[in-house]
């Protein structure tokens, strides 16, 4: 019988070298993600727009927390919370969020992240904004995996412009220690960096994190 991780080696989409990440849950799953994000970026949507799917009964607001809970909802077939905090907060609870891995410096080792990773877990940072929430999250966006050429990718929502369609509801190459904005006050000074904190696996079973990252 050929394992799911060879056949997930085997399959690549759109260039997405899906063996360097394991894809998601299954090489389907994988499949249906980058599809699903590649069909999203095509909607020519900006950042917190409203739209309302195909088939969809009601209006979606595409911030990034509503556009990945579209994905997870149309990937893996669940709902999650509304907010990013929320959906942190959601998967922490049930042992599905580890904290990014974090060099001396302070940075995050991003090599070590990616060998951790696998397309379809989500990303979350704090203090992008001034947010008023415990915990301060504030972003989030869902990872989709390198290319073959090495470029790692995510995809959501963002006031970037600079995705492959130009930004709003779009794919993005992911530099986990790039500028993500930072929490200022009335005078707009710094109170807090932006910055890349935890991930979290949807597809993993209840305790994942707990058991080091063991499915």
């Amino acid at each position: 019988m050929i394992s799911p991780f060879f056949l997930t080696c085997l399959f690549s989409l759109f260039g997405w070298a899906a063996c360097s990440v394991y894809g998601a849950a299954t090489p389907e799953q994988h499949q249906k993600l980058v599809e699903t994000c590649r069909w999203l970026s095509k909607q020519d949507l900006n950042y917190a727009q409203s739209w309302q799917p195909p088939g969809h009964p009601y209006v979606i607001t595409m911030d990034c927390s509503n556009t990945v809970r579209f994905i997870i909802w149309k990937v893996f077939g669940f709902d999650i919370p509304r907010t990013a905090s929320d959906q942190y907060l959601y998967f922490k609870k049930r042992g599905k969020v580890r904290s990014v891995p974090v060099e001396a410096n302070g940075k995050v080792d991003s090599e070590k992240l990616f060998g951790e990773m696998r397309s379809g877990d989500l990303l979350y940072w704090e203090w992008t904004y001034d947010v008023p929430r415990d915990p301060p999250i504030s972003h989030v966006m869902v990872y989709l995996g390198r290319k073959k050429g090495g470029e790692a990718m995510v995809a959501g929502s963002s006031q970037r412009m600079d995705g492959e369609r130009g930004g709003g509801v779009d794919v993005y190459a992911f530099d986990p220690n790039a500028p993500c904005g930072n929490a200022k006050n009335f005078f707009q000074f710094i109170k807090h960096r932006g910055r890349l904190v935890a991930y979290a696996r949807p597809t993993a079973k209840t305790g994942w994190s707990e058991r080091g990252g063991l499915e």
